[in-house]
């Protein structure tokens, strides 16, 4: 297993420095056990992992199905993979949605299909290049699919293969919501369509009523659902004309869970002029750009997916420590996930950021 978060971490890069890196990681998020046997640990004895879960066993959480875009020459060098690894498989289900690989590639394309080549993707029907163009029909087919064959999600969430997104933090934005009510949520563009639409970079969750009752529209007639060819804005008009609300996933101050560009892009403010008239909120720096319980970061490379996600993990996992053991109550703060995220840069990179980046 080790040796598997290590190809894929580690692509093009065997140093000793990534090796490190990788086996870390695993420790971290899932080798308690390993850490106790390492200590010497008998059954019967404090077990690291078992205590941390505690806290959260008794909750409650909604399920969350992830449509996930993806494409063969991403699949081809390892990225889809790593999207997998780090934050896919922590969806309650999910498919990635591609032109399969040529060897998995069927020669009758007038049907949607499914295979499984170290994760599940779909190939929906008719798609036989993949083209900005068809994007939108690639979509709508997948989800004619998935409706079909797993239609009992609370949430459905439509997302890019060059995104993080923090699972945990999705689900508990989302375990008040009513997934019986059409409504969607993610990072809220007030332009080209009526009511406005949420950004595909970060992705966007449905409702299971916004998924039904769009996906019912699509069956009896695809037509019913607009092909501009821009996926994002087609799916958010399609439930709007079904009288599906746009939500807001602001949090208390005002700051964003989903980001529409990369994680740094947001944090020092150096945004394009085209999305102070874009976005429905004026965008924001430093520590009121983000906030403390972020969901998705779009432009995001595979190592700062990798990065980002050690960076909220650790973070988390020390403080439930803290909390179990001191009762410090210490919250989880976006000031020091970027402080992470940024020290961990120095690490990978031996170069010292960080003094020049936090100032605060």
């Amino acid at each position: 297993c080790i040796g598997e978060y290590i190809s894929v971490i580690c692509v093009n890069d065997l140093s000793s420095l990534c090796q490190f890196e990788a086996i870390w990681y695993q420790l971290i998020l899932f080798g308690f056990e390993t850490l106790n046997s390492v200590l010497g640990e008998q059954e019967n004895t404090f077990n690291l992992k078992s205590e941390l879960n505690k806290i959260d066993s008794n909750k409650t959480s909604p399920t969350v199905f992830c449509l996930i875009k993806t494409h063969p020459k991403n699949i081809k060098i390892n990225k889809t993979l790593n999207i997998y690894r780090v934050w896919a498989h922590k969806c309650d289900n999910y498919r990635f949605v591609t032109l399969l690989p040529e060897h998995l590639r069927p020669k009758n394309v007038s049907e949607t299909i499914e295979v499984f080549e170290n994760f599940y993707m779909i190939q929906p029907k008719g798609l036989i290049r993949e083209t900005h163009s068809n994007l939108t029909l690639k979509i709508y087919y997948s989800m004619i699919y998935i409706y079909k064959n797993l239609p009992s999600y609370d949430w459905y969430y439509i997302v890019d293969d060059d995104a993080y997104v923090n699972l945990a933090n999705l689900k508990e934005f989302l375990k008040d919501k009513p997934s019986n009510i059409s409504i969607t949520y993610g990072y809220n563009f007030r332009v080209i369509v009526k009511g406005g639409y949420h950004s595909g970079g970060p992705g966007y969750v449905l409702s299971n009523a916004a998924f039904s009752t769009i996906t019912k529209a699509m069956i009896e007639k695809v037509s019913n659902c607009p092909n501009r060819g821009i996926d994002d804005v087609d799916i958010n008009a399609c439930v709007r004309k079904y009288k599906g609300i746009k939500g807001k996933s602001i949090d208390q101050f005002g700051r964003e869970r989903f980001l529409v560009l990369g994680l740094m892009t947001h944090f020092q403010g150096s945004y394009p002029k085209w999305l102070y008239g874009y976005g429905e909120n004026s965008p924001q720096k430093g520590l009121n750009c983000c906030s403390d319980s972020l969901i998705a970061v779009h432009y995001m490379s595979p190592r700062d997916v990798f990065r980002l996600d050690l960076a909220i993990e650790v973070h988390k996992n020390v403080l439930k420590l803290y909390d179990e053991y001191q009762r410090l109550k210490i919250p989880i703060t976006f000031k020091n996930i970027i402080k992470n995220y940024i020290l961990l840069g120095d690490i990978e990179k031996n170069s010292n950021k960080f003094k020049d980046l936090i100032n605060f």
